[in-house]
């Protein structure tokens, strides 16, 4: 207790001190010491805080203005995703427009009725050349049909049920159209033969035949199911077969098999 109130009592008399020792430096317009150690030493330490609150509040703005920015890039990227599908949609309606109008402008040149079908699958390469339409035994679609589009002969359709039909490429093997070679001097006849490959081979031409690289070959329609006159290529490389005495020539087909779409389909009768 004693030292408690003795520890009290020197407390105050050093405050009194302390408080005698500011106002005498007052008064005399000199600077108080004690103050001006107490200034140095809190002063910095108010400006460190201070430098310390402007930049958590920097960074704190600069956190916000990238989570914002970061929002703004995802919405951008959203849109723009989104005008690449209209973009990409417009391209196909445009395709689709584009094709059925080659389509009606064939039609007239075709015997028989026709039906049009999408192609749901395709097989182009090499060893498969084949497609999957949309349309089969119900719309009137048999094993047999020739297969067009505004470009020219597709191929003929292989197996049919329902609701689908397999077609098999023109260029692929085991494939035969009788065609007409149209030369300024003389139609000369022969057949088309499926390779296999991207080209297709014209066989059985008189080995007087005037056909050269660059004539257009048509469906000669001779005893076939195949209609006469649809485009089927045009001529790439011309050559004498001295063994069998005939012409023979390499032709490349009018229509991209990739690339199809729309197809038109004879039905039965």
């Amino acid at each position: 207790m004693r030292r408690s109130l003795m520890m009290m009592a020197i407390l105050a008399a050093a405050g009194l001190a302390l408080g005698v020792y500011h106002n005498r430096h007052t008064q005399n317009g000199q600077s108080d010491p004690i103050t001006a150690l107490v200034r140095a030493t809190i002063v910095p330490l108010q400006s460190g805080l201070s430098n310390i609150a402007n930049a958590v509040s920097t960074r704190g703005r600069a956190l916000i203005q990238a989570q914002h920015a970061a929002r703004e890039v995802d919405q951008l990227k959203e849109e723009n995703a989104r005008l690449r599908l209209q973009l990409s949609q417009m391209e196909q309606i445009q395709r689709e427009h584009t094709t059925m109008q080659s389509l009606l402008q064939l039609r007239p040149a075709l015997m028989g009725k026709w039906v049009g079908a999408r192609v749901i699958a395709n097989y182009p390469q090499a060893g498969q050349q084949t497609l999957i339409i949309d349309k089969g035994t119900r719309d009137g679609i048999q094993p047999g049909a020739p297969v067009v589009v505004g470009e020219g002969l597709v191929g003929v359709v292989v197996q049919a049920d329902s609701s689908h039909a397999i077609v098999r490429f023109v260029s692929a093997p085991r494939v035969a159209v009788s065609a007409k070679v149209l030369n300024p001097q003389k139609v000369s006849t022969g057949v088309v033969e499926g390779r296999g490959e991207s080209t297709l081979l014209l066989n059985f031409l008189s080995p007087e035949a005037p056909v050269q690289a660059g004539d257009k070959v048509v469906t000669a329609g001779l005893g076939s199911k195949y209609p006469p006159n649809i485009p089927i290529g045009t001529v790439e490389r011309v050559w004498i077969d001295r063994q069998y005495s005939v012409k023979k020539a390499i032709v490349v087909p009018a229509v991209d098999f990739s690339t199809l779409e729309i197809v038109l389909v004879q039905q039965g009768k």
